[in-house]
């Protein structure tokens, strides 16, 4: 492939593109959410004698740091910002991921 033919300025066109998303990305993030019913420290609550009156849900994020998991309970609003930093993550992970399958293409097609 020569350094002006139309699949290597079509290659070029979509890196660029990749480049264009990544910037305009928000915040990101690792780890997963989910949703917990928890039993409180009251031994008189409801909660300890019935599985259906249970607290929550808690939405918990988890994650590893420095090779250890830490687990933390969310706000609804820090749950939805999270949930956006994941997805976030999950886009930018396979923008790289295709943005190294071209810089492959461009490397073998020089000559």
């Amino acid at each position: 492939m020569s350094t002006n033919t139309p699949e290597l300025q079509q290659l070029r066109q979509e890196f660029t593109q990749l480049k264009r998303r990544l910037a305009k990305t928000d915040f990101i993030c690792t780890g997963s959410l989910m949703s917990l019913y928890r039993r409180c420290g009251k031994p008189y609550c409801a909660c300890h004698k019935n599985e259906k009156s249970l607290h929550g849900p808690y939405t918990v994020w988890t994650r590893k740091v420095r090779a250890k998991t830490v687990t933390r309970t969310l706000h609804p609003k820090q749950a939805d910002i999270c949930k956006r930093s994941i997805q976030n993550m999950r886009e930018v992970e396979a923008i790289i991921e295709r943005m190294k399958e071209l810089s492959a293409i461009y490397i073998e097609s020089q000559r």
